[in-house]
């Protein structure tokens, strides 16, 4: 989340369309001036510049109605923002079908979260409208209450980006309205438990990857928690034991850049969706893939389900997914989030 190494989705880019230090006669000037280059583009840049450098072209806002992927922009409170549209395979424009987004982590991008975790495959081969928004900032975070960054900060309408790209979208595909999600990695699955909280109107279903409620966003500060939403909301929780960017048992993080925050706990995630969807307290506890993985399930009222899958011993990974550098935490081979989120998706469209 709140650091370099805290999305597992780290995405180079070039800071512009300029070369530094070339064709200088000696190797030493070459890499001070590179340094300083990318020293300096690293604090100048802003949303526009990682969109494709300096001078870049602005990107087109007209959604294509054939399969494939794109990248598109969208302007919303007085931003540029942008995000990638995936329109599956076999999509023919009279099916409606139901709508998935996913939500990167701080310091990640939406290109990131199109590769590293299987939803484009996903998307084909079930028939799904793929969606991954780019956070703001020159870190790309979002406004999920206590975190993060720049979007938080700046009090960035993240909720509102979200419900605009699915009207840009609803107006020219043919979708279910019945059937949008939301899924989403570290600083992405914060973002989740809020745009559940707020739209249960428009979501049917969220499923936070490695990412809890709410939280202190420094530490003495009042706890930041979403609303308790109108509308019961089924939602699906993974976590790892041993995370270190965003603790299981919550408080400070160990890792990450702003190391004063405090996040929720898993537990407390839990209740919070417990209480708000009206469940039984004391879930039902299994042990799956030789006590790798426990899965807790929730007796709710029709309309609600809650499941936390814990990955013992798991870090900030996305179970199943890519490993997207060297230096991230390896993912669980033990479940795949993706597979198990979807078939939970599936089974729950909004009445």
């Amino acid at each position: 989340m709140n650091s370099v190494y805290q999305s597992n989705e780290i995405v180079v880019r070039s800071p512009g369309r300029f070369t530094c230090g070339e064709n200088l006669p000696r190797a030493r000037a070459r890499r001070a001036i590179r340094v300083f280059c990318i020293a300096a583009a690293l604090l100048m840049a802003g949303p526009a510049c990682r969109l494709g450098g300096l001078g870049a072209a602005p990107l087109p806002t007209d959604i294509p109605t054939e399969p494939g992927t794109y990248t598109l922009g969208l302007d919303h409170d007085g931003m540029s923002r942008h995000y990638i549209l995936h329109v599956p395979a076999g999509y023919d424009g009279a099916t409606p079908l139901p709508v998935l987004f996913m939500l990167h982590g701080s310091f990640g991008s939406a290109e990131g979260a199109s590769i590293y975790y299987g939803w484009r495959e996903k998307a084909d081969a079930e028939g799904l409208i793929a969606i991954f928004p780019q956070g703001a900032g020159e870190v790309e975070t979002w406004n999920a209450a206590h975190c993060c960054g720049f979007a938080r900060r700046r009090g960035v309408d993240d909720v509102g980006f979200i419900v605009a790209i699915l009207d840009a979208a609803s107006a020219v595909l043919a979708v279910d309205s019945h059937r949008v999600y939301a899924t989403g990695m570290s600083n992405g699955a914060m973002m989740c438990h809020r745009l559940g909280a707020e739209r249960p109107d428009i979501f049917a279903a969220i499923g936070p990857v490695a990412g809890t409620v709410g939280g202190e966003p420094i530490i003495g500060a009042p706890e930041e928690l979403p609303p308790t939403p109108a509308a019961p909301l089924p939602v699906i929780m993974f976590h790892g034991t041993d995370d270190n960017f965003v603790l299981y048992g919550g408080g400070l993080p160990r890792r990450g850049a702003l190391l004063g925050r405090i996040d929720a706990s898993v537990a407390e995630s839990v209740q919070f969706w417990v209480t708000a969807d009206g469940c039984d307290s004391e879930p039902l506890i299994e042990s799956l893939a030789d006590g790798s993985v426990v899965r807790e399930s929730y007796d709710c009222p029709p309309g609600a389900e809650i499941i936390l899958y814990t990955i013992i011993g798991g870090g900030h990974a996305w179970p199943g997914g890519q490993l997207p550098r060297p230096q991230a935490d390896p993912p669980t081979p033990a479940i795949s989030a993706t597979d198990t989120i979807w078939t939970f998706f599936a089974a729950h469209p909004r009445p």
